[in-house]
């Protein structure tokens, strides 16, 4: 028997004020105060005292320099950068209706002390488009790409292994790299405080929007309140789902589990639920709905551990049935063993065919507590 979903009581959501996708409002602090912030931090006071300590001090001459360089000045080193990725230079910074000059990006070179040639170590593609471009005719007044000037910004050294060294630092190894959060974040406020009519924009504010309507907060992997505080999220496949799925789930979780953060989960068991349902003609519902909140809530407390039981079940299945050790995940198995469960306990909505008849024996795998549910 499907246990009865308990209410749970409702506090005030503390995210509501500290969201910091909800300003409408620009907000700007000057250098020092980022300064004040990294002075007052125990790590870096302990490392500035340690730098001290071993005497170290740097030459201001060693940092990058920028200027104007003409285009035909530039040299690739193919042992050093990745091979010309002409797809990427096609389909992503030229394409129509993408690409703007006023985006480029600065290229990195590695100059040869004592003469004018420059070693890209990053920005190949940008400093390729520009010049096919205006091979083409397509910048005003431009037509040889060779006398072309674009923004560099330079180190001088022959030396070609601290050259390799920086372009591993430039794409990788040591840089922080945009997360999807971050991504996310400049499209809703792009749109919510300078008004952009991109349609990106546009679609990321708008299902923001949603997600707050039912107190559910995305927020990035290394934010304080990440698997910590209630209607948080860190998975932004959220953003992927159309907009009445995504509402679908956001409810969902607001009408009974308000007092957890958002397990990944949530997304695909409510996109792959609505899915199949719509597939098949199904209507979901509330009752339905409620009904698979007491499963949860009632056998597994919640979503993650129902995921991890999924996943473990999962990972057994692909084991014994294929006979692959590291069998890979499939997210979809969270609708499918939960709609089974739903069904060996007793639970009297009509089901999709199609769906059960996924993941074929995976219930033989699941533990023997789940079992002990319905058998």
């Amino acid at each position: 028997m499907i246990p009865a979903y308990e209410e749970v009581v409702r506090r005030p959501n503390v995210m509501r004020n500290l969201n910091p996708l909800k300003n409408h409002i620009s907000t700007v602090i000057n250098l020092e105060s980022r300064l004040s912030e990294l002075n007052n931090y125990k790590k870096w006071q302990k490392l500035m005292a340690e730098y001290r300590k071993q005497g170290i001090v740097f030459s201001p001459k060693l940092r990058p320099m920028i200027k104007m360089v003409k285009l035909g000045l530039l040299d690739i080193d193919e042992d050093i950068q990745r091979m010309l990725d002409v797809k990427h230079c096609t389909d992503k910074i030229a394409a129509l209706g993408v690409f703007d000059p006023r985006l480029l990006q600065v290229v990195f070179c590695a100059k040869a002390i004592g003469a004018e040639v420059y070693h890209a170590v990053d920005g190949q593609h940008t400093a390729t488009v520009v010049a096919a471009l205006v091979d083409a005719g397509l910048f005003e007044g431009e037509t040889d790409w060779r006398e072309v000037e674009v923004p560099v910004l330079y180190i001088e050294t022959d030396n070609k292994a601290f050259a390799r060294k920086a372009f591993a630092l430039i794409n990788g190894k040591g840089k922080k790299k945009i997360s999807q959060y971050i991504e996310h974040r400049t499209k809703v406020m792009a749109r919510r405080i300078d008004d952009s009519e991109d349609d990106d924009d546009k679609d990321a504010e708008r299902k923001q929007s949603i997600c707050e309507k039912y107190d559910c907060y995305p927020v990035d992997l290394d934010s304080p309140h990440a698997n910590k505080t209630p209607g948080t999220f860190t998975h932004m496949q959220a953003f992927i789902m159309s907009d009445k799925t995504l509402e679908m789930a956001c409810k969902f979780h607001n009408d009974y589990f308000h007092y957890d953060p958002i397990n990944g989960s949530l997304w695909f068991m409510i996109n792959d639920i609505k899915t199949g349902f719509d597939a098949a003609n199904i209507k979901i519902t509330d009752k339905f709905l409620r009904e698979l909140a007491g499963l949860l809530q009632g056998c597994f407390a919640g979503l993650a551990e129902f995921h991890e039981a999924v996943h473990s079940a999962h990972k057994l299945w692909g084991k014994m049935i294929y006979n692959i050790d590291k069998f890979p995940w499939q997210d979809d198995a969270i609708a499918v063993v939960l709609l089974h469960i739903y069904q060996r306990m007793g639970g009297t909505q009509q089901l999709p065919q199609h769906m059960l008849d996924r993941f074929e024996k995976i219930m033989d795998f699941v533990t023997d507590d789940i079992k002990a549910l319905y058998e």
